[in-house]
């Protein structure tokens, strides 16, 4: 048997909602197929194996950039 607490994690969404949006939320839960449009427009990928074979470099420090900004600034939906 499995060790450990159990512990509820809720749901954010319905499967549609979380697969094909709308999104609700903007901290990247909802609208996984759009979220994958977007990543591969932005690294140039026409297809998954496209995507696959992109060099991704990865900034130092991810702490300093985006959510972390639009919650201190109060902006969007981080208000």
């Amino acid at each position: 048997m499995p060790r450990g607490t159990r512990i509820n994690v809720g749901t954010t969404g319905s499967l549609e909602q979380i697969l094909r949006g709308p999104a609700r939320l903007d901290d990247g839960t909802h609208n996984f197929l759009g979220a994958l449009q977007t990543s591969m427009g932005t690294l140039g990928a026409k297809t998954i194996r496209e995507m696959q074979q992109v060099e991704v470099v990865i900034a130092p420090s991810l702490l300093t950039e985006g959510k972390v900004y639009q919650k201190a600034q109060q902006l969007g939906m981080g208000k």
